[in-house]
């Protein structure tokens, strides 16, 4: 079927989708339904935002037909552009029905070549289920004796195998999946198997025997006007030049492919290409390019990451608490009404004289309970409002803190590095400076990733704030061999929750404790435990190193700052030292 015809199928959906007594009528048979879900892989991911309208339209009038096998396609077909458009969670969502739709049918081709679709897609997510979903439906597959799906399915657990390194079976199933593709003359699906060897090639170092394959696959995609497979050679041809270190050309191929997934919404792409375009650019020491495209890559990979979704689901939470709130309202206002309606009535029975002053008075208090409720509700809303404002504000400044500040920290850190290695220096002490300042600046990258870990969330739970600690001992571990660290925390206190701030300030407590027991203490072991006791928290720092006088001895830094964080905690703190005994620090705080 040619593209032009696609269009005119696409064309007549949409406008019987117009016509408002569509599903009245019921005029959109099961045949063009199917029509619609068998359009061409190209035609579906070219324009994946036309395409998600589209196949959207085409389940709910399967739906309205009871048209099963309509309804299990156009959740495949949905879940396949999501997946290109990078939404991978309404991917997810959509294959996964598609799935288990297809097994209740007993669709078994189809079944297979669901799960094995899906084990692709999870390549770079979940490797181990990636393999898993891949395996069976390969299994399906041969059991059918399906050649056209295994052709596909042996291309993409090649991938799979590529991915682990097991290249000789990678190339394993490439080869299959060529000779079954050139037997059944699938010009469509040939460039891929033929990319797949070419890549290959260039992995084990053999980027001349590459090229006739990349070559190939490029001229029949030029031919066939497959623009998405297009843009992935266009991709490829940049990693060819790249491998034998043409960096020009390998620049200019990616630029190509970047205006052509961009051109046809092929975000995972799209992002590919910006990361290889940053790598050159540094490469060739054009820091400012090689800058922007690494900012562009982080930006394109944070659209699809998970704090877009949970800035969504915040959204949707405030956005159905509000409702509710406003139904609440509503009802209130509804029942008040109807009392005062059964209060005048009976009332009304009784003498007129003191019915009169009587409904007066309870109106009026009704009035003003009313009134109450109401301002009660709408503060509530209020509060709802303003937390969702608040929490907006700080995804928006960690996410900006981690876009900008975190990549120009980065940026230094390799413009360090770029700079003792291109220059040989032979200055100790400037040699010494320029390592100071990269160290410093790492510390700073970790602080910054802690204070934006705090930011994204408005409550951590003492389980979170105990792996965030973990975290920091065992890099401590790393540092120190010599030094044994011990970490216990009460079971009761793994679901106890604490205000971002309050978790910070506890967080960097222990830090800066156990940081100066690493520092000045020569400690061979170091320990904290957090304990429940009598509403209160109590966390405690020992060290059995060389201790110090705590009377005579003039607080530094470290100490004065835990002090002070302990004051903003409202918490008491404890220093308790002995000369070669060690010291101990204990955190006590109140729990509400």
């Amino acid at each position: 079927m040619t593209i032009k015809n696609q269009f005119y199928i696409l064309f007549f959906l949409l406008s019987v989708l117009c016509r408002s007594n569509i599903y009245a009528q019921n005029e959109v048979s099961n045949k063009q339904i199917d029509s619609i879900n068998n359009l061409s892989f190209d035609f579906k991911i070219k324009n994946t935002a036309s395409s998600i309208k589209l196949y959207t339209a085409n389940l709910e009038i399967a739906k309205k037909n009871n048209y099963s096998l309509g309804i299990a396609d156009a959740y495949s077909n949905l879940g396949l552009v999501y997946y290109y458009k990078g939404n991978y969670d309404l991917n997810t969502n959509f294959t996964l029905k598609s799935i288990r739709l297809y097994n209740q049918l007993n669709q078994k081709s189809k079944l297979a070549k669901a799960y094995s679709e899906y084990g692709y897609q999870l390549k770079k997510r979940n490797m181990k289920q990636a393999n898993f979903y891949m395996t069976k439906g390969l299994r399906i597959s041969e059991s059918l004796n399906d050649e056209k799906q295994l052709s596909a399915t042996y291309d993409n657990y090649g991938v799979l195998k590529e991915m682990e390194n097991q290249l000789d079976s990678a190339y394993f199933y490439y080869s299959k999946a060529l000779q079954l593709k050139e037997k059944n003359n699938d010009y469509y699906g040939i460039p891929f198997s033929l990319n797949n060897i070419g890549l290959l090639k260039i992995l084990q170092k053999k980027p001349l025997q590459a090229k006739p394959f990349l070559d190939k696959a490029y001229q029949l995609r030029l031919k066939i006007k497959d623009n998405v497979g297009i843009a992935e050679n266009l991709n490829l041809y940049g990693k060819y030049y790249k491998s034998i270190q043409d960096t020009n050309q390998a620049i200019l191929y990616f630029k190509k492919a970047l205006a052509q997934s961009k051109a046809f919404e092929y975000d995972d792409l799209t992002q590919d290409n910006y990361q290889f375009l940053a790598d050159l650019y540094e490469q060739n020491k054009d820091y400012f390019n090689a800058l922007k495209n690494y900012k562009l890559q982080v930006i394109c990979k944070d659209s699809i990451n998970s704090v877009a979704i949970r800035t969504k689901q915040a959204a949707l939470d405030v956005e159905f608490e509000t409702e509710q709130k406003e139904k609440q309202i509503l009802i209130q206002q509804t029942k008040i009404a109807e009392k005062n309606l059964w209060i005048l009535s009976g009332f009304s029975l009784l003498v007129i004289s003191v019915l009169v002053g009587f409904q007066f008075y309870n109106r009026q208090k009704l009035k003003t309970v009313q009134l109450e409720k109401e301002k009660v509700l709408r503060d509530a809303l209020l509060k709802i409002e303003t937390q969702s404002k608040l929490q907006a504000q700080r995804l928006q400044i960690s996410r900006d803190l981690h876009d900008n500040i975190g990549a120009q920290l980065t940026f230094i850190i390799s413009s360090i590095d770029n700079l003792k290695y291109a220059f040989d220096i032979q200055n100790p002490k400037l040699d010494s400076k320029l390592e100071s300042i990269s160290d410093f600046t790492k510390d700073t990258i970790v602080e910054l990733r802690d204070t934006i870990w705090a930011m994204n969330n408005s409550e951590i739970t003492f389980d979170e704030l105990r792996s965030r600690i973990l975290n920091f001992i065992e890099k401590a571990k790393a540092v120190k061999e010599n030094i044994v660290f011990k970490f216990d925390v009460d079971a009761s206190l793994t679901h106890y929750k604490f205000t971002s701030v309050t978790a910070m300030n506890i967080y960097r407590i222990i830090q800066e404790a156990v940081n100066n027991s690493i520092k000045y203490a020569n400690a061979s072991q170091i320990s904290v435990n957090a304990i429940s006791a009598e509403n209160q928290l109590n966390i405690t720092v020992l060290d059995n190193g060389k201790g110090f006088d705590v009377d005579q001895a003039i607080l530094g830094n470290g100490l004065n700052n835990i002090k002070k964080r302990a004051d903003e905690l409202g918490a008491t703190i404890k220093i308790t030292s002995e000369i070669e005994k060690g010291t101990q620090i204990n955190l006590i705080i109140p729990m509400t």
